[in-house]
This record gives C-alpha cells, sequence and structure tokens, in this order.
C-alpha cells in the first residue's frame, strides 16, 4: 500500500504543504509494522544536524476501545479490572502515527539509536471499553541536550469532540552538533524518602510478550541476537512497559483524572529482576535494580484537576540526564 511518507514533495525537498501543515492527515489504514521499522533503519542515511521539525500531523478517527485488546495488555502491565482502561492505552494506539511521523522523508532525524527520554499524560476524564476516540499526533517543541537534539511529539484524544487525554514524549537523538531549543532540563528530582514496596522478576521473553499487544517490534526489545546488531548485549524491555508496570502498582482506583510524568534513567536487561521503590507520603516512585541501587526510571503520579484541558505542550517536561543511557526506542 502506499504510506503517508510517500506523498509527493515539492522542489525544495520538503513534504508537501497539503499534506504537512497543520491540518492533520486521515490515517485510514495503518501499514503492518515492518515497512515502518526497515524504514527506521534505512533513516541512518539522514544527517545529523539541528533544524526545525516540521509541521508533520497524522490522525486516527473513530478509534474503538476494544475490550479484549485492554484486557490483554492490562493483564501483561498489572493492572486490575477495578483500573478500568490504563491510563498508558492511548499512547498505544496512538504509537503507530508517531512512527509514521518520525519514518516521514520531512522528518530530520535519523530513528536509528534515538533515546526515549520521558513521557507526560494528562487524562481528564475516564476512560472505557467501547469508547470511540479521535487521535490525532503531531510535531512539539525542540530542547538542547548536551548529548544532542530533543525533539517531542504531542498526542491529543478526543471523546466526542472534547479532549480526553494529552500525552507529550520526549527523545533524544544523540551526536547532533549545536541542538535548537531551550536547555533540557530535570522535571523529577529525586525524592528523599522512598521505600522499597515491591519486587519482581522480568522474564527474557517479555520483550516479545509486549511487541504482541502494543505493536513496537523495535528489535533491541525481542531476541539476544537483534538486540546486539544494535550495541545491546541481552535485549531491553520497553520503557512503556516499565511505566505501566509501575502505575499498576502504584495507582489507586477510581481516580478518572491522572497527571503521570515519567523519566527514563538506564535500560532493563532481559531477564531481570528489579524493585519499586514509592514515596509513602505522595505520589513519587522510582524502578530500580535488584539491590535497589540503579534506577531504571522516576516517575510521579497526582490528580488532575477535574476541569483540566491543558495541553501538555504548555507544560513540557524537560529532563536532562546528561550522566544516564535512558531507554533506546
Amino acid at each position: 500500500m502506499t504510506m503517508p511518507n510517500d506523498r509527493p514533495r515539492d522542489p525544495s525537498g520538503q513534504a508537501s504543504p497539503t499534506a504537512a501543515e497543520s491540518a492533520p492527515l486521515d490515517i485510514t489504514r495503518l501499514p503492518s509494522p515492518l515497512p515502518l521499522f526497515l524504514r527506521a533503519l534505512l533513516s541512518f542515511r539522514k544527517p545529523a544536524h539541528a533544524q526545525p521539525l516540521p509541521p508533520l500531523a497524522f490522525a486516527r478517527r473513530n478509534v474503538t476501545l476494544d475490550a479484549g485488546e485492554i484486557a490483554r495488555y492490562a493483564r501483561l502491565c498489572g493492572f486490575t479490572a477495578a483500573h478500568g482502561v490504563p491510563p498508558t492505552w492511548p499512547h498505544l494506539l496512538a504509537f503507530p502515527l508517531h512512527m509514521l511521523l518520525m519514518t516521514d522523508r520531512a522528518f530530520p532525524f535519523a530513528m536509528l539509536g534515538m533515546v526515549h527520554l520521558d513521557n507526560r499524560i494528562l487524562q481528564h476524564a475516564a476512560l472505557a471499553p467501547g469508547d470511540r476516540l479521535d487521535i490525532d499526533v503531531r510535531c512539539g517543541p525542540l530542547f538542547a541536550h548536551d548529548k544532542g537534539q530533543v525533539f517531542t511529539v504531542l498526542t491529543t484524544a478526543r471523546r466526542g469532540g472534547v479532549v480526553i487525554w494529552t500525552g507529550e514524549s520526549g527523545y533524544l537523538r544523540t551526536g547532533v552538533p549545536d541542538p535548537l531549543g531551550a536547555p533540557y532540563r530535570a522535571a523529577l528530582s529525586a525524592a528523599p524518602s522512598l521505600a522499597k514496596t515491591f519486587a519482581w522478576q522480568v522474564p527474557a521473553d517479555l520483550g516479545r510478550q509486549y511487541a504482541r499487544v502494543s505493536g513496537d517490534y523495535n528489535p533491541i526489545h525481542l531476541w539476544p541476537i537483534t538486540a546486539r546488531w544494535f550495541g545491546f548485549p541481552r535485549p531491553i524491555i520497553h520503557g512503556m512497559w516499565s511505566f505501566a508496570r509501575s502505575l499498576a502498582a502504584v495507582l489507586p482506583t477510581g481516580v478518572p483524572t491522572l497527571d503521570l510524568r515519567v523519566e527514563f534513567k538506564r535500560p532493563l536487561p532481559l531477564p531481570g529482576d528489579v524493585t519499586l521503590w514509592c514515596d509513602p507520603r505522595g505520589g513519587a516512585f522510582e524502578l530500580r535494580d535488584a539491590a535497589g541501587a540503579v534506577p531504571h526510571l522516576r516517575g510521579r503520579w497526582q490528580r488532575a484537576p477535574t476541569d483540566s484541558t491543558t495541553s501538555t505542550a504548555s507544560t513540557t517536561s524537560t529532563t536532562s540526564p546528561a550522566s544516564l543511557d535512558p531507554d533506546r526506542s
């Protein structure tokens, strides 16, 4: 099939204005993951220099929250039926649009070696199986990191025309000189009073299990041999699984509005043992190694105001983990 990446280009080499300006391009049929990941691998040929992001935007309309798919995802991540639709689920629905955006010929940065730094989610009301959402994804602000260029991808989900969920994902393209934007700074500081609350074993095949429910078949998550192709001695679990598993353990039930943040610190090799450390007085948490010494992620949850409709675009999380090695997308 013809993918959005194949749309006409004007003589300057930019994407066609009719396809790339503020109105999102509606995607009625998603391409399979394999062609997108092949495009991602071939993007290494893109030059590593800072430049503004193009006004790319893609949308999926009338996306149904499927009860069976949600249940499979919830079981894998540890959510219970009392949690309802996990607040991270819309991110998975938007993931194919993220891939379309970052593999578009007009997108300036190569995906190979890209590092997933952080995420922020604002949920303005409870979601329910059977809901139908309109989801759009577009480029967000740029930030300057001492290891390269940080860019953001903004996601908005609407139910009945009303914004119900927004997300912001931050990614680092390493090796880009003279990055653009404001300095990338930490939004979450280390909490001083975290207590060990849970310990889990993470099986060797979890990356493959999560790929089947999420559609994220990045080779670094799948098999030892495919992980070694990209410099990892073992596969690493998806950062968004680690975030979801942590949320499933710390979130109370019956909270319809949420403000969630996560910063990815170290990859989690598979198989592995992890511990979850929580602040008994608040919403801070860290997923650490078995000894509790090395953080894999740092997170925070809090209740969002019930009338909150503020987009994450105006409250960008700007982590600056200069000494860290976060999850690679």
